[in-house]
């Protein structure tokens, strides 16, 4: 028997919430629904953690639930618990993931938000301070103490619908769509091509093409690129600054 972690991350908030929940298998969602990890045949918990997009779940955690969890084997699951991770309010995030669970014959038993440094940038132009980011983790991981605790004797906790929650899914899941983020760019004047945008993007949608970095048609707006570049290189209209995260870099490379 086991519990496992599904974690879907950017800039690795996420990742830091995982970290200080119990578990012994940590997988990211990306990599399940390539096939690259599977779920162990064991799996009697699990555990999915993740930003809050749009006042929603990611796309990624969306094709979890429907084209992985709905298409195995699923008698031995006996416990789903949820962490959402936001920046600002988790709106109606802990409420949509259930619903897509029940949408594939799955229940949600727990669900928690905890909040975390902000590094949505079309809403937050001047990355938040080193200071205030350890400020925020640490009530956080006060809150993920309770939650760890909460989830481990396996507590009963279903999120309630807020108002408006069929409006607000169906804008979340268009807002949420991959899609060409035009508004990024490369000074390659800075760029030195290590190449840690493109290892780190959770959706593959960075490249290397003529000697320069290309991005692709299916970003999700997390920016871990423009965060976590060691030379701030990338640029974003009207941001200030980079929230370097709360986890390693080399943690969230993907390939």
């Amino acid at each position: 028997m086991s519990t496992v972690l599904a974690v879907a991350t950017g800039t690795g908030n996420s990742l830091f919430a995982a970290d200080r929940i119990g578990h012994d298998y940590l997988f990211f969602a990306e990599d399940l629904i390539s096939g690259k990890s599977v779920f162990p045949d064991d799996m009697d918990r699990l555990g999915i953690i993740f930003p809050v997009y749009c006042g929603g779940i990611p796309s990624a955690i969306q094709h979890l639930v429907s084209d992985v969890l709905a298409e195995r084997d699923n008698s031995a699951l006996g416990y789903i618990f949820a962490v959402a991770t936001n920046g600002g309010l988790p709106m109606n995030a802990l409420s949509d993931l259930d619903k897509e669970l029940q949408d594939h014959g799955l229940a949600m038993s727990y669900g928690a938000a905890v909040r975390m440094p902000d590094a949505y940038l079309p809403l937050q132009k001047k990355a938040v301070s080193n200071d205030k980011a350890r400020e925020i983790a640490a009530k956080a991981e006060e809150k993920l103490r309770i939650i760890a605790s909460e989830i481990e004797s396996e507590k009963i906790e279903l999120p309630g619908k807020g108002l408006l929650f069929r409006t607000v899914r169906r804008f979340s899941r268009m807002a949420s769509t991959p899609r060409q983020n035009g508004k990024l760019r490369i000074d390659s004047s800075k760029c030195t091509h290590c190449n840690t945008c493109l290892r780190i993007c959770p959706q593959g949608n960075i490249r290397e093409e003529g000697g320069g970095i290309v991005f692709e048609n299916s970003c999700i707006s997390c920016f871990a690129c423009y965060h976590r570049c060691p030379e701030g290189a990338i640029s974003y209209p009207g941001a200030i600054g980079q929230y370097k995260g709360l986890v390693e870099t080399s943690r969230l490379i993907r390939r």
